[in-house]
């Protein structure tokens, strides 16, 4: 009876910390999202004489409502580490001219870049895990006078993050 008995406090045990770690869970924020530079057609976007955010537009994913399709900037509603992707194709001439940049409140972290070499269909991507208070702002950025090249239907331009936990 013993072992029954000891059974059965190490089951409720058990079933009392699965509660606690599901309410620990449910009561973290959620935040996500991913998008493709357009909604719709295909093309060159730039060159633009000043380095200018990019707007996302084709929206896959947006949970929590942290990132703007109309302005293409991210704002952090809580503290936390966060993890952005994003991915670059150069812009199909015979002389590349394409370099992005993920920013953090108007200062660069990482960047792709095609500026050199005969080949028109270079791709390329980049990743970083970084710390955000609230109201921080990310977001990424086509260099001065240079160009990207984005199809809609294969979307090759992309934009994603999400919160890892909070701080």
């Amino acid at each position: 009876m013993d072992k029954v008995n000891l059974l059965m406090t190490q089951l409720q045990n058990a079933e009392e910390n699965i509660a606690n770690l599901q309410s620990l869970i449910e009561g973290q924020p959620k935040v996500a999202f991913s998008a493709a530079l357009l909604d719709s057609g295909s093309g060159d976007t730039g060159p633009f004489s000043v380095a200018t955010p990019l707007k996302y537009q084709r929206v896959f994913t947006s949970i929590g409502g942290t990132y703007q399709p109309s302005t293409g900037i991210f704002t952090a509603q809580v503290k936390g580490m966060y993890f952005f992707r994003f991915s670059m194709f150069n812009n199909q001439s015979p002389t590349p001219s394409s370099e992005v940049t993920l920013m953090k409140n108007d200062v660069p972290l990482v960047s792709v870049s095609d500026t050199t070499g005969p080949d028109p269909n270079d791709m390329g991507s980049n990743a970083v895990v970084i710390e955000l208070d609230v109201g921080d702002n990310v977001y990424v950025q086509l260099g001065a006078n240079r160009i990207i090249y984005d199809d809609e239907s294969m979307n090759y331009n992309t934009f994603s993050g999400f919160l890892l936990f909070t701080m």
